[in-house]
C-alpha cells in the first residue's frame, strides 16, 4: 500500500470502512446470539459513520482532530486472530472484533510510519485513532461481558 495523495489516502479509508461495514453486517446475519446481532448492528452503523466522516475529511480537519486519550486495556495482546465462523460465540464474535480493529489501527500507523508528507502522515494518524477508539470500545465490551462472567 502506497498513499501519495489525501485523495489516495481518503479513497483506502472509505473502501476499509466499507469493508468493515460489510464485514460486520454479515457477522449480524450469521450469528445465533440476539446479543451478538445487537453488536454487530451497532458496529456496521458505526463503520457506516466512520465512511462518511473519512470520505468528509481534509487536510484542515486533520489539524483541527484532537487525539482521544481513551485508557487501553490491551486485551487483545491475549486474543488469538481467528476467522469469524458462522457458529461463533458471542465471545469468540467479540475477540475477532478486537482483533480487526487492532488490525485496521497498526495498518493505519504502518501506513503513516511509511509516508514523507507530514500532512497525510497527520490523516494516517487520525484514522488510526479513531480505529483504537473501535477497538478500545469493543475490549471493555469484552471486559464486562466475557472476563467478569468468567
Amino acid at each position: 500500500m502506497s498513499f501519495s495523495t489525501l485523495d489516495d489516502v481518503i479513497r483506502y479509508a472509505v473502501q476499509r470502512e466499507e469493508e468493515a461495514y460489510q464485514l460486520y453486517k454479515k457477522a449480524a446475519d450469521q450469528t445465533k446470539s440476539i446479543a451478538a446481532r445487537k453488536l454487530f448492528e451497532e458496529m456496521a452503523a458505526e463503520e457506516a459513520g466512520h465512511k462518511e466522516v473519512f470520505g468528509k475529511m481534509n487536510l484542515e480537519r486533520a489539524d483541527h482532530y484532537r487525539k482521544k486519550t481513551l485508557p487501553d486495556m490491551k486485551i487483545s495482546q491475549f486474543l488469538a486472530d481467528a476467522p469469524l465462523k458462522p457458529d461463533a460465540s458471542y465471545p469468540e464474535i467479540l475477540a475477532y472484533a478486537i482483533k480487526a480493529e487492532e488490525n485496521a489501527y497498526n495498518l493505519y500507523l504502518a501506513a503513516a510510519d511509511a509516508i514523507d508528507d507530514p500532512e497525510l502522515e497527520k490523516v494516517l494518524h487520525v484514522f488510526a485513532d479513531v480505529e483504537k477508539g473501535h477497538k478500545i470500545k469493543v475490549e471493555r465490551i469484552y471486559d464486562e461481558h466475557v472476563l467478569s462472567e468468567n
